[in-house]
């Protein structure tokens, strides 16, 4: 059998170091699930850059190589390493292929949006020694066949406390700064509700009973998502997703989804100002309904973390006090913040090089932490010194009280106690300057 090893590649530190904590906070999909589509003819071997180091002497026929933003320059440099060995390497996912200009000189191929579909003829051009530059799809396959992700690749001492279950992929919302919505054609696709529930059976049967939905946004379809969280309720898990704030418009799907095991929901606030909401494309969404979505999901035992993005146009000095104000008064149980990084193929993008306001500034500095862009309403290093500060504010030991321990006691307060020890240590993370990945 083919030899393949698939590389998940981390983002370096400024040393050009990678920080291994002693245990994921959960591991990605896509690894097992591109060993999956390897696999039936492959002996394959997955690698989380953030797990452990990369194998440079492993042998093998083929190198597949997947990164986010910031890691392009390390994903290149270590595509270079396997190709110096006489490795093959192809690259593949969202950022290879926003920045597939960058990446070609470094790969002999690049797989263009989904694998699924594309494994086969890529391995019958690798035995005949004509690979292609590129492989891509006309238009995004249909997902009725999507095998079982090979989790037993994973090493569950090094993961929790969250397996990774993929039900739909993309979604049709397409905010301006969403890389994977206009990637994916501004469109979800579902899988059958017996795939999902095959692959989380499979998890159960590893003694894993923690499940995070990794989809962009699993609740956009009601009617599916309803028949899922049916299926959910005999199935004796603990579950996590994104969502949008609407979702707790319909109490009766706040109950089932409570019903079904969900304990926290990480939601894209993305701000609290409306303008900014319609400058994202999200005007059909209303800030001032988010108090009313938070207190609907806790007192079902639901808790919230919140996404927000700061930089977008409407947004001062003044803004990170406004946004820690309503975690505050809210009791948000998380928060994860991100500086607006704007993504070739974007609308964003495409704006702000229209207005030219693109900074040029190295792939290593899109990491969400640094400013890429000229902000409208402040200076670059305001927006990235009031990021860190919103979070050391945030994960502070005074908010942790205020948000999580000085409340006053519910049904669920035991359960939200565990949101504590996480918040502990996101606030260790923010007095170090330091991001979670």
């Amino acid at each position: 059998m083919l030899k393949v090893l698939l590389i998940q590649v981390a983002r370096e530190g400024p040393g050009g170091e990678v920080w291994r904590p002693s245990r994921l906070w959960f591991h990605g999909v896509t690894l097992p699930y591109l060993a999956a589509l390897f696999s039936p003819r492959c002996e394959v071997r997955i690698v989380d850059e953030l797990a452990e180091p990369v194998p440079f002497d492993h042998a093998c026929d083929l190198v597949g190589i997947t990164f986010m933003g910031a890691s392009l320059p390390r994903a290149m440099r270590i595509a270079d390493a396997f190709r110096a060995r006489g490795r093959p390497v192809v690259a593949g996912g969202v950022t290879a292929t926003a920045y597939a200009q960058d990446v070609l000189p470094h790969v002999d191929s690049l797989v263009m949006g989904d694998a699924d579909g594309l494994v086969e003829p890529l391995l019958d051009d690798l035995e005949r020694g004509t690979l292609r530059q590129v492989y891509r799809h006309e238009t995004p396959p249909p997902l009725e066949d999507a095998p079982l992700p090979r989790y037993d690749l994973v090493d569950p001492g090094r993961v929790g406390p969250y397996f990774p279950v993929e039900a739909t992929r993309g979604c049709s919302i397409g905010c301006s700064f969403c890389a994977t919505s206009h990637f994916h054609g501004r469109l979800q696709r579902r899988k059958p509700i017996a795939s999902v529930v095959r692959d989380i059976d499979a998890l159960r049967s590893r003694g894993i009973r923690r499940i995070l939905f990794v989809d962009d946004n699993i609740t956009l379809d009601r009617r599916y998502f309803r028949e899922l969280l049916e299926a959910l309720k005999s199935r004796d898990v603990r579950w996590t997703a994104n969502a949008t704030a609407d979702i707790a418009r319909d109490e009766s799907l706040a109950d089932l989804m409570a019903a079904s095991g969900c304990e926290s929901v990480s939601i894209g606030f993305e701000t609290v100002t409306q303008q900014n909401l319609a400058l994202a494309g999200k005007a059909r969404f209303q800030t001032s309904e988010y108090p009313e979505a938070v207190r609907r999901l806790r007192e079902r035992g639901i808790m919230v973390l919140g996404m927000f993005v700061l930089g977008l146009d409407h947004d001062t000095p003044g803004t990170f006090g406004e946004i820690e104000s309503f975690l505050l008064v809210n009791k948000i149980e998380m928060a994860l913040f991100h500086i607006l990084t704007p993504v070739r193929g974007t609308p964003l993008h495409r704006d702000l090089l229209e207005e030219g306001r693109l900074l040029d500034r190295g792939f290593s500095e899109h990491g969400a932490d640094r400013a890429v862009f000229s902000p409208a309403g402040m200076s670059g290093i305001e927006l990235e010194e009031g990021f860190w500060e919103l979070q050391r504010r945030f994960y502070s030991f005074g908010s942790i009280l205020r948000r999580l321990v000085l409340v006053r006691p519910d049904r669920h307060y035991l359960r939200r106690l565990p949101a504590v020890a996480a918040n502990l240590y996101f606030g260790w993370l923010a007095r170090r300057r330091q991001l979670l990945i």
